[in-house]
């Protein structure tokens, strides 16, 4: 039993062995044409209003404190898509304006709140935003 455990070890070491040496060989004989040596390139995408899946939250930001019970969800998305904020206590459903932004103000629980965006395209598909807010008044 041990010399079948052993020769199995070997043969899982040397395949590894055989691979290894096979692809850095691969990878030595690959040829880069000298027109696209040393040069890169980006591509930024950057989504618009005409995306249908576009959401994009300003207020409030990730991880902050508050001290008020109520905050105000602001951002922009698709005008014809269809808003849910959700947060520990309630959820809401908005619309946006005719350029996209929107503004919810929403209730919070004390101590840590999650509060979730979705954006709601009329095909169903949706974009989807979390933050964590904690509301407290103690001064830091």
């Amino acid at each position: 039993m041990k010399e079948r455990i052993v020769i199995v070890f070997i043969a899982v070491a040397l395949g590894l062995f055989v691979t290894t040496v096979g692809y850095l060989l691969y990878q030595q004989t690959k040829v880069i044409p000298k027109n696209l040596a040393g040069t890169t390139t980006q591509i930024i995408v950057t989504p618009t209003l005409a995306d249908k899946y576009f959401l994009s939250v300003e207020e409030p930001t990730n991880e902050s404190i508050s001290s008020k019970r109520t905050v105000v969800v602001k951002g922009k998305t698709n005008p014809e898509n269809t808003l849910v904020v959700s947060t520990n206590q309630e959820d809401q459903v908005a619309t946006p304006t005719r350029d996209g932004s929107f503004s919810i103000t929403t209730a919070i629980d004390t101590g840590v709140n999650k509060i979730v965006t979705r954006s709601i395209a009329p095909d169903g598909e949706e974009k989807i935003d979390t933050r964590i807010l904690t509301f407290s008044q103690e001064d830091f």
